[in-house]
């Protein structure tokens, strides 16, 4: 099988079991999982952070929005655009910008939140998906948002910013044996899961 196929067979069974979780474990392990983010974003003295607002079984991030918030990260939010797959970024300052966007995922309200300008600096990323090993792959949704943005994260790189960290933030069953990669997929530095922080091999 081609590795397309296997990525659709596997994310069928990965989202499949991700719903699977209970309620009240998404919750404990969400919470869990933004403490040790925070510890992250501290270790790293890190201002700001781009971070996805959840949708259905994703790992929760609001605890690790509002501790940015109470620490003064700036907590940057992707906007999905359909038309071409790509995002913009917007600052969040609270929870009132959100309004349901593309696919039905809260997403800042261009009415209301504060647009980034394309080279802003970034110092961690925070990126879902529905599946993560330890060599750094992801396997994510199928939409190729967050392999475009990397591509404009170095183009900023290519003006002097620093490079962020990539980290996914996931729950620990998610982390398996391998996910299938092609050339162009994202790669990640780092998982964050209910356990802690982990050093991929990228």
């Amino acid at each position: 099988m081609n590795i397309s196929g296997s990525k659709k067979e596997l994310r069928a069974l990965q989202a499949s079991l991700r719903d699977s979780i209970s309620a009240h474990d998404r919750e404990q392990w969400s919470e869990r999982a933004c403490r040790h983010a925070s510890d992250l974003l501290v270790s790293c003295q890190a201002r700001s952070m781009l971070v996805y607002v959840p949708f259905r079984s994703e790992l929760d991030t609001r605890p690790l929005i509002a501790w940015a918030w109470e620490h003064g990260i700036d907590v940057i939010v992707p906007r999905s655009l359909r038309e071409n797959r790509m995002m913009e970024l917007y600052l969040l300052r609270s929870w009132d910008e959100l309004i349901q966007g593309a696919y039905g995922i809260p997403e800042p309200d261009p009415e209301r939140a504060e647009k980034c300008p394309v080279d802003a600096a970034l110092d961690v990323i925070w990126v879902p998906g529905l599946a993560f090993d330890l060599k750094g792959g992801r396997l994510g949704y199928g939409g190729g948002y967050f392999d475009r943005l990397r591509d404009r994260v170095l183009s900023g790189a290519a003006t002097g910013n620093k490079p962020p960290l990539w980290i996914g933030l996931c729950y620990e069953t998610q982390v398996i044996d391998f996910v299938p990669m092609e050339c162009h997929d994202l790669r990640l530095n780092g998982l964050i899961t209910e356990s802690g922080y982990i050093k991929t091999g990228y």
